[in-house]
């Protein structure tokens, strides 16, 4: 197990750099720091650790986290997918980017790493400045746009979970208070139709009330129809949900 620090390089011209804490496991020496000079070539500014397999690699992961890991598919008696297993469940290492690297073309392994959470591949004989730049961009990228999807879930739930609480505390009393209203509206209604001392405006803003108590019921409707996945809940249904 070996660590490097890279110069101080941006990834293209004039952008700040960022200081990435990279780990290689690759046990051919020659390919760790054929990656290692390629990535000071691309201008990235890594702090480049070196592990040789998943023993040093485990190492490695319990001392520091990473924000890059680059993985060689053929680590001796063990393999690329193997070592991938190892990251993603290292519970320190849940902000690690892996890309998987190989030195054949082998589609089924690209979907299977793919599958298990890898985040890029590349073929040894194809790594260059260009095709890192765009690998480490777009893995980024994906993560940066896994996380927004992450979160957004998260809060979807949690919206979720407001609205059943809102309508199991306060649905079946608003809805009565409602049905109550209307009820007394188009009483009067009727009532001020037979008056012609009535004033127009009392019965245009009765009926804007009606209409405006309608529209509740709909919406508190539609509410049922989101906290119930499609379908209508009734308020014990929606006691168990979040009891």
């Amino acid at each position: 197990m070996s660590k490097v620090q890279l110069p101080d390089y941006a990834l293209t011209s004039g952008a700040k750099p960022v200081l990435l804490n990279v780990l290689s496991i690759d046990d051919d020496e020659i390919d760790r720091m054929r990656l290692l000079k390629i990535c000071r070539k691309a201008g990235l500014m890594v702090d480049f650790t070196e592990a040789a397999n998943l023993a040093e690699m485990r190492e490695c992961l319990d001392i520091e986290s990473f924000d890059l890991v680059f993985i060689d598919h053929n680590l001796g008696m063990d393999t690329g997918l193997d070592a991938l297993g190892v990251l993603m469940s290292h519970e320190d290492q849940v902000s690690a980017i892996p890309i998987m690297l190989t030195s054949s073309v082998d589609y089924h392994i690209a979907v299977e790493a793919m599958r298990r959470g890898c985040a890029d591949y590349i073929v040894k004989d194809e790594l260059s400045v260009d095709a890192l730049i765009k690998s480490v961009t777009s893995a980024i990228e994906r993560r940066a746009l896994y996380g927004a999807l992450t979160d957004a879930r998260a809060s979807e739930s949690e919206l979720k979970s407001v609205f059943e609480r809102f309508m199991v505390s306060c649905g079946p009393e608003m809805r009565e208070l409602l049905r109550r209203s209307m009820m007394g509206v188009r009483s009067v209604k009727m009532q001020a139709r037979s008056d012609d001392s009535v004033d127009p405006t009392l019965l245009s803003n009765l009926s804007m009330f009606e209409r405006s108590a309608k529209d509740l019921v709909c919406f508190m409707d539609d509410l049922e129809t989101v906290v119930g996945a499609g379908r209508r809940l009734t308020v014990n249904e929606l006691r168990r949900r979040i009891q």
